[in-house]
């Protein structure tokens, strides 16, 4: 079918485990306020999905919609700045210290590669992720920017994680 679907992952009651869930609300948001037609600069519409903790639990949608791309957002201790966004490549998920999942993030993406296109996983460095904060200034920040990039189709140009 095409088009891009981006699953947000994370606790919203985990600080800025929430990265990806806010994500996806942003950009929901802003394109519930894009009336149509979407400005020039939107290149499709995107789907964006709160998988909460569990993304397993979509991967009937993913099955069904069969995205070009694919696009998990989560919070990632990559020893990086908070706020540092990076593509995290397959073979450096296994190293990196995520939020509680139901099935670990390689697992799930080895799956659903079959029913898309492409499937990136962005890391978002978190400040905190005490239970009952919210998001830090930075965080908040940096995925505003992420939701602005992949409405705008400029996931690649997030650097690599090294």
């Amino acid at each position: 079918m095409g088009g891009t679907i981006v699953l947000g992952i994370g606790n919203r009651l985990g600080g800025d485990d929430a990265a990806g869930t806010y994500v996806v609300e942003i950009l929901n948001r802003k394109q519930r306020k894009a009336k149509a037609p979407l400005p020039t600069q939107i290149i499709s519409i995107v789907i964006g999905i709160d998988a909460g903790t569990a993304p397993e639990s979509y991967t009937s949608v993913i099955r069904q919609h069969r995205p070009d791309l694919l696009i998990l957002v989560d919070a990632a201790n990559m020893g990086l700045p908070p706020g540092a966004l990076r593509i995290i490549p397959p073979e450096k998920i296994k190293v990196l210290s995520f939020s509680t999942h139901h099935m670990p993030l390689s697992m799930f993406m080895s799956y659903v590669e079959e029913f898309c296109g492409k499937v990136v996983l962005v890391g978002v460095q978190p400040e905190r992720t005490d239970m009952g904060r919210g998001i830090s200034k930075a965080v908040r920040q940096s995925v505003k920017k992420l939701a602005e990039a992949i409405l705008e189709g400029r996931v690649a140009e997030i650097p690599l994680l090294e």
